[in-house]
């Protein structure tokens, strides 16, 4: 199936759509899209995220890792019960902002932006 990644930008943020498989296979494609969108803030759009392996799981915490500790950080919107429970599974769910929409998730890391001073 592969994985399809579209980015834009919004206050300062990255949003990364992300619709197929996020895995062992497509985690150099996941990388470049969000290289390429260059921000210190992600939200990745997972609505149409199918499949999630552990290759994928360490590409989304590599990208957390990789950002600067004062950054908004990584946040995912609208992962899907089987997405969820890859996060679960691997204890990782508690290190992510999750919700079910992405308007959501950018008003709490400005917020949280915001307060910080930056």
């Amino acid at each position: 199936m592969g994985l399809k990644v579209a980015t834009h930008r919004r206050g300062g943020l990255a949003v990364v759509m992300l619709s197929g498989e996020l895995d062992i296979y497509t985690v150099a494609v996941f990388r470049r899209g969000v290289d390429e969108a260059g921000c210190t803030g992600v939200v990745l759009d997972m609505h149409e995220v199918k499949v999630l392996d552990s290759s994928g799981l360490g590409a989304i915490i590599s990208l957390r890792s990789r950002l600067p500790a004062e950054s908004p950080g990584v946040a995912i919107a609208g992962a899907t019960p089987q997405v969820l429970r890859v996060f679960d599974i691997t204890g990782t769910r508690g290190s992510f902002a999750f919700a079910d929409d992405v308007d959501s998730l950018i008003d709490g890391m400005q917020a949280t932006t915001d307060a910080g001073g930056n």
